[in-house]
């Protein structure tokens, strides 16, 4: 498969990209400033199983103006309609600018070149709540054997989400910097370089990007303003190399987001994965520990 669109259109797009993040409406922490600060809920995947609205209060006496969800299934989140839990989240000061749901080979009929009537509600219903970015956050494992044949279902995603007022974008773990497809390119590659940057942003885990060994700061330069989202997760100086709270690894953030301008990022998302106490004091401590960034 050829490239889709120009390095030429990248720059155009990037640089439109750029030129509209310096005009966000920003806040401080420290002598930082950053547009949108939030939490994945997967951080807290099991407090919000147990009790949801316990769990959302808590988040917000932390200091969390934004959430981003997971789990939506059929028009619900957390077993609530999808409505009742944004009304959840504004009962409590929050909202929730971009959600987690899953866009797979099951969700496009090549056939008709449409998505599944399952993936249009998805959208639909994210744009009912608000949102300003529906992400695809994972590729299971025989898609990434067809990527090329996944193309048009992003393609496809983003378009409908553009029609319907928001954003579509991808979340990389680590194997998308692994090579597949016809022309052995990167995933990340076939992602950034064959579907229309104008339909689909990017969500950097700088995590996940870090244990590929590779330097969120190249990618930057490669497709700047392609990242309008991020995942802020550090990296632990141990064998596993196991993800942890921001400020307890070996992530230089500071380095990172120091070209934040030149990524395009907008919306900044801590996550956890693994907790050294409980989750929602592993959220507090990452909250405190972005809070400490200088950049």
């Amino acid at each position: 498969m050829t490239n889709s669109f120009s390095r030429r259109n990248f720059l155009k797009t990037s640089s439109l990209a750029v030129a509209g993040a310096a005009v966000l409406p920003r806040f401080s922490f420290a002598n930082v400033e950053v547009p949108h600060l939030g939490i994945q809920l997967w951080s807290v995947r099991d407090d919000m199983g147990k009790d949801a609205a316990g769990t959302i209060k808590a988040l917000a006496k932390t200091g969390y103006k934004e959430v981003e969800g997971f789990g939506y299934s059929d028009g619900k989140m957390f077993g609530m309609p999808y409505k009742d839990f944004i009304n959840l989240l504004k009962d409590n000061g929050i909202t929730m600018p971009s959600s987690h749901v899953m866009f797979d080979s099951k969700s496009f009929d090549p056939a008709t070149k449409a998505l599944s009537d399952a993936a249009k509600k998805a959208i639909d219903d994210a744009v009912s709540g608000g949102q300003k970015y529906i992400v695809n956050p994972y590729m299971v494992d025989p898609d990434r054997l067809i990527i090329d044949k996944m193309i048009p279902v992003y393609q496809a995603a983003g378009e409908y989400a553009q029609k319907a007022g928001i954003r579509f974008g991808y979340h990389n773990h680590n194997f998308e910097f692994e090579k597949r497809g016809p022309d052995n390119r990167l995933l990340i590659e076939w992602l950034l370089h064959e579907i229309d940057p104008k339909v689909m942003t990017m969500e950097m885990d700088i995590y996940w990007v870090k244990f590929a060994n590779h330097n969120p700061l190249d990618w930057f330069r490669l497709y700047p303003g392609r990242w309008e989202l991020c995942h802020a997760k550090d990296l632990a100086n141990t064998e596993k190399r196991e993800s942890i709270e921001v400020g307890d690894g070996t992530i230089d953030f500071n380095e990172i987001f120091r070209q934040s301008k030149l990524a395009g990022l907008k919306y900044y998302i801590i996550e956890l994965e693994n907790y050294v106490t409980t989750p929602i004091q592993g959220a507090d401590r990452a909250f405190q520990g972005f809070k400490k960034l200088t950049f």
